[in-house]
C-alpha cells in the first residue's frame, strides 16, 4: 500500500512538472516589426515596434490606449536589445509574431548588416519566414512615418502588403530563410522589398507601370509609404536596386513559376500614343544551359499567354488577323528586347544573376564540388544569353468588336 501511495505521488509530480515555468500569455510583449539603423561607435540602432494585444481583436472590447508603441534602442545586437527593453517595457518581450525586419538602406550597404542577422538563425525567438524589407532612410523613421489607414494592428499591415508581390511581382519574396540560403551559397544575386516613407520628386515620365522605384510613383494619399522595386544584394550586401519591371522580369526569366496573371501594358503597334494592357499567365520555362571551359551558354524560352483587356486605340484586333499578329509580334519584340537589357545589366553592372539559373547549370556536374570549382558566377559574367518569347493570345475579354463611337 506504501509502494502504492509513492508511485502515485511520482505520477502527480510528472504531470505537474510542466507548469513550473508557465507564463501567462498577458506577461508577453509581441514585437510586430523591427527595425535596424547602423548606429555610433559600432553599435546598432533596434526599433520595436510593440503591438496593443487588446486592440484590433475580434472581441470589440473598448481600450482607451494606442493601438502600438515604438521604442529605439543603441545596443550591441539584436537580440541583447530585448534585455534593454525591460527598462521600460513592463512586459517580456517576445519576437515569436514579428511579421518584418526593416533594414535602412545605409545599414544593408555595410559589412555588418548580414553579421548582424546571425543571431536570428541562432535565437529560437524568430521564426525564419521574417519578411525582410530595405527603406531608403532610417528603418526608426520609416516605421514611425507609416499608418495604414485600414489596419489598425501593424502585423496584419506588414503580412497583407508583403504577400502583394505574388499578385504583382513589382516586389520579390524576400525573408530571412531565402536571403541566408542564397548568400550562402554565393551563387548569384538575392533581391528584397525595398520601400519609403519619404517621396522624391514624382517621376511622370515613364515607360509603364512599373517603371518606378519606390518613391519615385506619383499618388495622394495620406499614408506616404511606396513599396516598389527591389534592392539587390550580393555576398550579403547590397550593391544596387532594381525598378519594378525589372524585378518582375527577374521572377519571370526565373525556373518555377511564381509569380502569375500579372497585368501589363504594352505599346500599341498600330498607335504610338495609346498602350494594349493584358493580363500575362506564365508557363514553365525552357532553360538550356551549355557549359564550356569559358562561359556558359544559355537559351530560354519563356511561354506567355496573354488575355487582352484594354484597347483604348480602338484598333480591331479581335477579327482582323493579321492586326494581331502585328500586335503578337510587337509585345514579343518588346519583351525580348527589354529582358535582354536586364541581363546585360546584371552581367556588367551587379556581377552577378538573380533568375536562379545556377539550379539548372548544377546539374550539369556530377559533383558539387566541380560546380564549385567551375566559379559559375564568374563564368556568368561572360555567358552567352539568349532569351525568347512563346507569345500566345489567348481571348481579348468579354467585348468581340471594338465600340464605334
Amino acid at each position: 500500500m506504501k509502494i502504492l501511495r509513492i508511485a502515485c505521488l511520482l505520477l502527480i509530480t510528472i504531470f505537474l512538472a510542466g507548469c513550473w515555468d508557465r507564463i501567462e500569455i498577458e506577461e508577453f510583449a509581441f514585437v510586430s516589426v523591427i527595425g535596424l539603423d547602423e548606429g555610433e561607435h559600432g553599435k546598432v540602432r533596434v526599433t520595436f515596434l510593440i503591438i496593443n494585444p487588446q486592440i484590433g481583436t475580434s472581441t470589440n472590447i473598448q481600450v482607451d490606449e494606442p493601438p502600438n508603441d515604438i521604442i529605439t534602442f543603441l545596443s550591441d545586437d539584436l537580440v541583447s536589445c530585448r534585455e534593454l527593453a525591460s527598462t521600460s517595457v513592463a512586459r517580456r518581450l517576445t519576437f515569436s509574431h514579428t511579421k518584418a525586419i526593416i533594414v535602412s538602406e545605409a545599414f544593408a550597404k555595410s559589412d555588418r548588416f548580414f553579421p548582424m542577422l546571425e543571431a536570428t538563425q541562432r535565437d529560437r525567438d524568430f521564426r525564419r519566414d521574417i519578411n525582410l524589407i530595405v527603406c531608403k532612410e532610417k528603418a526608426s523613421e520609416f516605421i514611425r512615418n507609416n499608418h495604414p489607414p485600414f489596419d489598425i494592428r501593424a502585423s496584419k499591415y506588414y503580412e497583407f502588403i508583403t504577400s502583394r508581390w505574388e499578385d504583382v511581382g513589382f516586389v520579390p519574396l524576400s525573408n530571412l530563410h531565402r536571403l541566408s540560403l542564397r548568400t550562402l551559397d554565393d551563387l548569384g544575386l538575392f533581391l528584397v522589398t525595398y520601400a519609403t516613407t519619404k517621396p522624391d520628386d514624382p517621376k511622370t515620365n515613364f515607360d509603364s507601370e512599373g517603371d518606378f522605384i519606390a518613391g519615385q510613383i506619383d499618388k495622394l494619399d495620406e499614408n506616404p509609404l511606396q513599396m516598389m522595386g527591389s534592392a539587390v544584394f550580393k555576398k550579403g550586401k547590397m550593391i544596387g536596386k532594381m525598378t519594378g519591371d525589372e524585378t518582375r522580369l527577374s521572377q519571370i526569366l526565373r525556373p518555377n513559376v511564381i509569380t502569375n496573371n500579372i497585368l501589363a501594358t504594352f505599346p500599341d503597334p498600330l498607335n504610338e500614343e495609346e498602350k494594349v494592357s493584358a493580363k500575362i499567365a506564365r508557363r514553365k520555362n525552357k532553360i538550356k544551359i551549355k557549359i564550356t571551359d569559358d562561359y556558359p551558354i544559355i537559351d530560354v524560352t519563356v511561354p506567355l499567354v496573354l488575355s487582352i483587356t484594354s484597347i483604348p486605340s480602338e484598333t480591331d484586333y479581335v477579327t482582323n488577323i493579321k492586326n494581331q499578329e502585328l500586335l503578337k509580334n510587337s509585345i514579343q519584340k518588346r519583351m525580348e528586347s527589354i529582358t535582354m537589357e536586364l541581363v546585360k545589366k546584371t552581367q556588367k553592372e551587379f556581377g552577378g544573376e538573380p533568375f536562379l539559373w545556377s539550379e539548372i547549370a548544377r546539374r550539369k556536374f556530377w559533383l558539387f564540388e566541380d560546380f564549385n570549382k567551375y566559379n559559375w558566377p564568374e563564368k556568368y559574367k561572360n555567358a552567352k544569353v539568349t532569351v525568347k518569347y512563346d507569345i500566345r493570345i489567348e481571348d481579348f475579354g468579354k467585348h468581340y468588336k471594338p465600340p464605334k463611337l
